[in-house]
Parts: C-alpha cells; structure tokens; sequence
C-alpha cells in the first residue's frame, strides 16, 4: 500500500497541524463520533501550563505520551493511563513539563470559574470544528 492510499479510519497524526486553544495548550483532533459526540485528540502543554478546575459530564481516559500531568495530589507520568469516570472534578491540573497526552472524551467536560460556576463547556461539537479538511 502507498503511503498516499486512504485507509478508512486511519489518522496520519504526524502530519496533523497543531491547533492552538490558548493558555499553552494544542490540540490534534483525530475523529469525533457522529453518533455520540466522543472524540480521540493529542493534547499538547507546555512547561507550566495550569488548566482551570473541571468536572468530566461524561467518562474519559487519557495516556500520557511524554511530559506529566499533576492533579488531585498525584503526578501521571509518559506511559502512564487516566480513566475519569463521569461526575469526576478536578481541581487545576498542572503541567510543569510540556506533555503530550492521547484523550479519549465520552462526554462534554464543564470548566468552572473561581466560585465552583460553569464557566465554559467542551463537547465533541467544538472538536469536530477543528477536524482536518
């Protein structure tokens, strides 16, 4: 098979641009499901990045690829993996290396302000935007 054919659901996510989300982070979204709104993407942090508190509205898991994340007391290392069952919060979750993460997002995740409020939601409907052409 040439490297050009198309493999249905295969992703090259190495030639992938990354997509800047602000506050440090990039993302890479490699598929959102027409059927439920998951979607698989790489995340990538820069040294320091600090993302705001969250709680999971749907379940997720993560591998982490290279760097650490730091949350709820706990450090997950490069081959490292994640589960966050639904209803999971999250106070601010620290990179204190850039780190690259593989996610796999069952449902949306609500981003919450100083006073515990939702201040932003992320579904699978802002990733799809951000699919390759």
């Amino acid at each position: 098979m040439s490297e050009n054919e198309s493999v249905e659901g295969l992703v090259r996510a190495g030639q992938l641009d990354w997509f800047d989300t602000g506050g440090g982070n990039q993302v890479k979204v490699l598929r959102v499901s027409e059927e439920t709104g998951a979607y698989s993407a790489l995340f990538k942090a820069a040294a320091g990045t600090t993302n705001p508190p969250h709680r999971h509205l749907g379940p997720a898991d993560f591998y982490v690829l290279s760097g650490s994340i730091e949350y709820r007391n706990g450090r997950a290392e490069a081959g490292d993996w994640i589960y966050e069952p639904t209803g999971a919060l999250h106070e601010a979750t620290h990179h204190p290396e850039e780190t690259v993460y593989l996610a796999n997002v069952y449902g949306p995740i609500a981003y919450l302000d100083a006073d515990g409020n939702v201040a932003s939601v992320s579904d699978g409907s802002q990733m799809k935007a951000l699919l390759p052409r």
